[in-house]
């Protein structure tokens, strides 16, 4: 199933797929809607997630229509190499055809559901129809989804030739996640949010097992691409129960990239936060530093630095020049950097 609401770029959805085509035809990178990358996805087979994602690759930047189908080869999915390509086509086939996206308007209390596939047409009638036959896979997409397919004005981008690569479903979830945040390289995700992303709502209870469980092939398989990542949790401070404490959000850095920005959500973590980062920035630490090295630092020692500048007042003429250089010595020092 697939929320979307009028006014939010991140509706929840609870499937979406990307898609896929003839790889001589097929793009080098996957646009995809920012509403069916922030869906709610059903976990899927491999198989189904590389025949979305080839249909997605053969949509043309200037397309403004879809096509009445769309074909790639079984050996774009399945190695011809593996004995049962056969079961697994049609795995994928029953469960794409299974697949439903929920399209709601809150405000109105509308909704409608509406299926991926177009399983309508056939070959009698219309001279194509979703099918494999003769080494061919025939993709008919259902048309009234055209605005999540053409034209887009809210989406992310993938690499196809590392995402057709991937073994796991979890890899293939986290590359898509992960590469709308190529630009701040940072995504800060709710663990609860999380589990809905990764459809682990009903499973993993024990947050560790479930972190362990999702991110443990993604951290491998995506680590010689450019949405290679580390991942912290964030701890419930304020929990006063016995042992762990609770995670309440996981904050993933792609490596490739140097964040240029704060994210929104460290000025939501908490009144301390925010204050500590404002007043940073009045005394001009550029973003980029603050990012880099404030984990590193620490609130406490952050806090101590803002009153010590406070104290020197005057005495700092140029504080860009200053606080950088000290924000920046400290921080290296802090991760060991020197």
């Amino acid at each position: 199933m697939a929320k979307t609401k009028k006014k939010d770029k991140r509706e929840t959805a609870q499937m979406t797929l990307p898609l896929i085509f003839n790889e001589k035809e097929a793009k080098t990178y996957v646009k995809q809607h920012w509403n069916v990358t922030f869906a709610r996805q059903r976990k899927v087979s491999i198989y189904a997630k590389r025949i979305m994602a080839n249909v997605l690759a053969m949509i043309k930047e200037d397309d403004s229509d879809l096509r009445p189908y769309y074909q790639m080869h079984i050996s774009d999915v399945v190695p011809e190499t593996d004995s049962d390509f056969h079961a697994k086509v049609k795995k994928a086939f029953d469960e794409l055809t299974d697949l439903k996206w929920l399209i709601e308007d809150i405000e109105t209390k509308y909704f409608a559901f509406r299926h991926l596939l177009d399983t309508t047409k056939s070959i009698k009638v219309d001279g194509f129809e979703c099918a494999y036959r003769d080494g061919q896979i025939t993709i008919v997409l259902n048309p009234t989804l055209k605005p999540y397919f053409i034209a887009l004005a809210h989406y992310s981008i993938y690499e196809l030739k590392h995402y057709m690569h991937f073994s796991s479903w979890y890899s293939l979830r986290m590359f898509e996640l992960l590469s709308a945040f190529m630009d701040t390289g940072i995504w800060w995700v709710n663990i609860d949010e999380f589990r809905k992303l990764m459809d682990c709502e009903q499973k993993y209870p024990n947050q560790h097992d479930m972190l362990k469980k999702t991110l443990t092939e993604p951290l491998n398989e995506l680590e010689n691409t450019d949405l290679a990542f580390t991942y912290e949790p964030i701890l419930d401070k304020y929990s006063h129960g016995r042992g762990r404490k609770p995670i309440i959000a996981l904050e993933f850095r792609l490596k490739k990239v140097k964040p240029k920005n704060i994210p929104q959500e460290w000025f939501e973590f908490s009144d301390e936060h925010k204050n500590a980062l404002l007043r940073l920035r009045t005394w001009q630490v550029t973003d980029s530093n603050i990012i880099r090295y404030a984990k590193a630092i620490g609130m406490e020692r952050a806090n101590k630095l803002l009153y010590e500048w406070q104290l020197k007042g005057k005495e700092i003429q140029d504080k860009t020049k200053y606080c950088n250089a000290v924000w920046v010595r400290i921080g290296k020092v802090a991760s060991g950097e020197s």
